[in-house]
């Protein structure tokens, strides 16, 4: 038998906000984060054909979700550096495409063109061009902002740091609770 002290609410409740806290980190929510080009791109996948998710099939700046969306080669790089990340299994072609990862659409001449990551040649990206009515497992991304700090931080901190020091001398020399019980020489 569990036997709760009278600290057992306490505990408890600091338990779930420690669990609340990682559940709703920013890095939690990341499917897979990779990097290309000093770039970071938060990689997911949606399951469809592209003629029924079209405004998927573009940059972001023109409202899709396809980062590489006009560039093979960084459709290939993004297809290797993701690997078998998310899974390697597209649908729709039975046995075959169990070493397949997400394709990674960049055009549109008729037929999607995309890249996609074969564990059977892990060294170089396969493309592959996919009809538009062909439900496939498709890769999508949103760029992660930077994370290097701009200068005014840093020049707010050295202003804090001077600032702590010029406090500090007035400090010391000040008699009362603050400076020391020796005398001064």
């Amino acid at each position: 038998m569990i036997r709760f002290s009278a600290f057992s609410p306490k505990l408890a409740l600091g338990a779930t906000a420690d669990l609340a806290a990682i559940s709703l980190s920013p890095g939690s929510a990341h499917a897979l984060v990779v990097t290309v080009g000093g770039v970071q791109y938060d990689v997911t996948t949606f399951t469809g054909t592209p003629n029924d998710n079209g405004s998927k099939f573009e940059t972001a700046a023109n409202g899709g979700v396809m980062p590489w969306w006009g560039s093979g080669s960084l459709a290939s790089q993004l297809a290797l550096a993701l690997g078998a990340g998310l899974g390697l299994n597209q649908p729709g072609c039975g046995s075959v495409c169990t070493t397949q990862g997400p394709l990674f659409a960049y055009d549109l001449p008729g037929n999607y063109f995309a890249y996609y990551y074969d564990s059977n040649t892990p060294s170089t990206a396969q493309i592959i061009s996919v009809p538009p009515t062909l439900t496939k497992q498709y890769a999508q991304a949103t760029l992660i902002p930077s994370q290097v700090p701009g200068p005014l931080p840093l020049l707010g901190a050295a202003a804090a740091f001077g600032f702590s020091r010029k406090l500090r001398k007035p400090i010391k020399r000040a008699p009362g609770a603050f400076s020391s019980a020796l005398p001064r020489a």
